[in-house]
């Protein structure tokens, strides 16, 4: 498609900065590019191919609000807001410009930046200076009914997820407290997985940081801020073995059941008389366009909410949570604008309409997109599907079903390596004690050989005293027996103190030698300590270097299994032979038995949590703070409305007597 050209002047240059909610894309685009040229390129850049869903928004320079881009229209012909390129645009603070659509608050940092530039002769850095800047805004315009189901892509189920987060933490959608840690749990798996995981890593997630709640939650219940989180990490627990598909899709799923959930809220009007003839239909209308000519002031007090979704169209009066009465698209014969003024067609009957005002003629337009567009696909959905839809739901349902096969594989592989971290624990655990077991009686060995060998010192001191006093008392001898060779007298008396020495000699021998065999016999039994020590200290080391040979062989064999796993994928594989698989489906039956039962488990643990969480929020709820949708969302749960009765209950009778209803509000 032409979307850049190299003839045109300067001034017909203009830098497009286009926001989602979790990237920016920068073009170069032309003053007669349309919208449409924009969002196709937008979509095909970001490969998205639900295009049907989304749109364009700008900030009107004169009302400093967000509008619909009109896709049939050039840029240049919008009320856009441009900035100069000298003067670097800052990031507006639009929850003071508009209440409607706040796409810088609570909103993530682009991950990816795309740039596409005009050919090099507009390349020059003084010419890029010289443009300006338009700032474009994707976002959701129409949602399905069922949004599990009517979703294809994962790129426009992430966008959605994105959109509709964001809109529960800007309070476009009433959320109750309880749901809103629900939801803020779920929004934590999808970002960060298991908690198991962040808890056993190095990293650490500060809850502080993070965008999970409501500021109203803060407002009106009396818990502090580490209560809250301390209740949603309860609650991302049970989340675990959830990716982050199915963490976005489940908050999804539990945000369609939110009353305001994919409305669109106007302020307007009603006209008296709405069953008119067609000649005063049209006096009213030139009275109109009179009127009109004046500024397009919102000068029309509101007494209705009018709220446009995928069902149909709803009219609200208390408040937005409980639809006074409902159309749905199957009712709606046709819409038409003009100014301020909307005219609802039903189908019951040709005079069968309703007149109302809108705040501004641009608001009456929006009206009239929304409406048309929701019609449109609540239409397509009851007609069958077209090849595009079928094709790219093919496609998505493959890819789905690969990457089921890769995580299943994925948790398979987990858990065994898992089992094998605990078997390898567990003999570690062995190891440790038989260690310690060895090790203490090593030192109850050394013990006892420390004091076997000081007895043996003992005792071999004591027999050289012994041994020295013998040689005294034997020196002795000798002197005595000298002494008697000189005097018989003194012999005698000698050879009595020589046989009482020879008797202590004989004493001292004695005991000497049974000395003797004593350390004799404890220097036998330290060798044989020594032997033992020595052998309790080979056994050790032949446990360690068991360990050690086991733990690498099991870490070889584990790499080398996952390496072999990862690396030989071919896109084509031939079956394998026949082999029997009575195990492997006994043993398959038994995982998914395992996993519904933990399944089950596990939802049995959110619901009381959540029950647990509801009955906290009640007792520590502050009554001055409740806002009338608070009162009006206790009343529904009193008498057990949700979403989905109020629509029945707002549908009921006939389109004449809703019309009635209608015009009594």
């Amino acid at each position: 498609m032409p979307v850049f050209g190299n003839g045109k002047k300067k001034s017909d240059e203009y830098n497009c900065k286009i926001f989602t909610l979790d990237a920016e894309l920068h073009f170069t685009i032309e003053a007669t590019t349309k919208g449409s040229t924009i969002f196709s390129l937008v979509c095909q850049t970001i490969g998205l191919r639900e295009y049907w869903y989304f749109g364009l928004k700008f900030i009107d320079k004169t009302s400093r609000e967000l509008n619909w881009l009109q896709l049939n229209r050039t840029i240049i012909s919008e009320s856009i807001e441009i900035s100069s390129n000298s003067n670097p645009l800052k990031t507006l603070d639009l929850h003071n410009t508009t209440d409607n659509f706040n796409p810088h608050l609570l909103r993530s940092p682009p991950t990816s930046v795309s740039t596409l530039s005009l050919p090099s002769a507009t390349n020059n850095s003084s010419r890029q200076c010289s443009k300006v800047t338009i700032e474009l805004y994707l976002a959701v315009k129409l949602y399905p009914e069922d949004i599990t189901y009517e979703l294809i892509q994962d790129i426009t189920r992430r966008l959605f997820y994105l959109q509709v987060k964001q809109d529960i933490l800007n309070m476009n959608i009433y959320c109750p407290p309880d749901t809103a840690a629900h939801l803020a749990s779920l929004s934590l798996q999808a970002k960060f997985g298991d908690y198991e995981q962040i808890e056993s890593s190095l990293e650490s997630v500060n809850l502080e940081n993070e965008a999970l709640l409501p500021l109203t939650c803060f407002q009106k219940i009396e818990l502090s801020r580490s209560d809250w989180f301390a209740r949603i990490i309860a609650l991302w627990r049970t989340h675990a073995l959830l990716t982050r598909e199915e963490a976005e899709m489940s908050y999804l799923k539990h945000a369609q059941d939110l009353d305001m959930f994919g409305l669109s809220f106007f302020e307007i009007s009603k006209m008296q008389g709405a069953q008119r003839s067609a000649s005063q239909q049209k006096q009213t209308m030139k009275s109109t366009e009179q009127q009109q000519e004046q500024l397009d002031q919102p000068t029309i007090a509101p007494e209705l909410w009018l709220g446009i979704d995928s069902l149909g169209i709803r009219f609200y009066k208390k408040n937005k949570l409980r639809p006074e009465v409902f159309f749905s698209w199957c009712d709606v014969k046709s819409v038409t604008a003009h100014d301020k003024k909307v005219i609802l067609n039903l189908t019951t009957d040709k005079h069968a309409t309703f007149a109302f005002y809108a705040r501004k003629s641009s608001v009456s337009k929006e009206i009239l997109d929304l409406a048309l567009g929701n019609h449109e696909l609540y239409m397509r959905r009851r007609q069958e599907q077209s090849i595009e839809i079928q094709q790219m739901r093919y496609f998505e349902e493959q890819q789905q079903k690969e990457k089921m096969r890769l995580l299943a594989q994925e948790r398979k592989l987990r858990l065994q390596a898992e089992k094998q971290r605990d078997e390898i624990e567990s003999k570690c655990i062995d190891y440790q004690q038989q260690m310690k077991e060895v090790h203490e009686t090593l030192l109850k060995y050394q013990e006892a050989t420390e004091l076997l060998a000081r007895k043996a010192h003992v005792n071999s001191e004591e027999a050289r005293l012994q041994a020295a006093r013998a040689l005294e008392i034997e020196a002795q001898l000798e002197r005595c027996k000298y002494e008697i060779s000189r005097n018989e007298e003194e012999k005698r008396l000698y050879a009595r103190q020589i046989h009482e020495c020879e008797q202590v000699i004989s004493t001292l021998v004695n005991d000497s030698i049974k000395t003797r065999k004593e350390a004799d016999e404890l220097k036998l039994e330290v060798s044989k300590w020594r032997v033992a020590e020595a052998a309790a200290r080979e056994k050790l080391l032949s446990i360690t270097q068991h360990n050690q040979s086991v733990a690498i062989s099991n870490a070889t064999t584990h790499t080398q299994h996952n390496l072999a796993s990862s690396s030989t994928r071919p896109t084509t594989v031939s079956p394998p032979p026949y082999r029997p698989i009575k195990k492997t489906q006994e043993s398959n039956s038994t995982d998914e038995r395992a996993h519904f039962l933990e399944k089950q488990h596990k939802q049995t643990q959110l619901a009381l949590q959540l029950q647990d969480l509801k009955n906290v929020i009640q007792s520590k709820k502050i009554e001055e703070q409740q806002t009338s949708l608070d009162k009006a969302y206790e009343e529904s749960v009193a008498i057990g409305d949700n979403k989905y009765s109020t629509i029945q209950k707002a549908r009921s009778g006939t389109t004449l007597r809703r019309m009635a209803m209608l015009q009594d509000l």
